[in-house]
């Protein structure tokens, strides 16, 4: 005797959609470990920049960097899904926002520290001669 119904996971349909709440939990976890990466790899390149000769003056002015512009802009990002969590409706292009603004999340964590750094360096070198 046949079956009328398919082979399925518990509680998964092709169609459903995850909840929109989770948004908001899910950005918080990607800024913070955004953030810790772009810490990191910003205290490295300081530190290598410093073993190579550059003053301690360019490590006060790389830290400050991190807190003037990294934390502002990933907490902006964080409550923004914070708020659409709360008031969206969970839908798919609701999703490929989200999966496009942690790219850029990811993306900008990981390149701006050596942008910053090598920025900063060639500047040092253009101003000492």
């Amino acid at each position: 005797m046949a079956s009328t119904f398919g082979p399925r996971l518990w509680g998964r349909t092709a169609v459903s959609v995850p909840p929109a709440r989770s948004l908001g939990r899910r950005m918080t976890w990607h800024a913070a470990t955004a953030l810790l990466a772009f810490a990191a790899l910003q205290i490295w390149l300081v530190m290598s920049a410093m073993a190579a000769g550059e003053s301690s003056a360019f490590i006060v002015i790389a830290l400050v960097m991190l807190l003037a512009l990294a934390v502002p802009v990933a907490r902006a990002t964080e409550r923004r899904w914070y708020r659409l969590s709360r008031q969206a409706l969970a839908s798919w292009g609701l999703h490929a926002r989200f999966r496009r603004d942690v790219r850029r999340l990811w993306i900008a964590a990981l390149t701006l520290p050596f942008l910053w750094v090598s920025g900063a360096m060639a500047a040092a070198a253009a101003i000492t001669g």
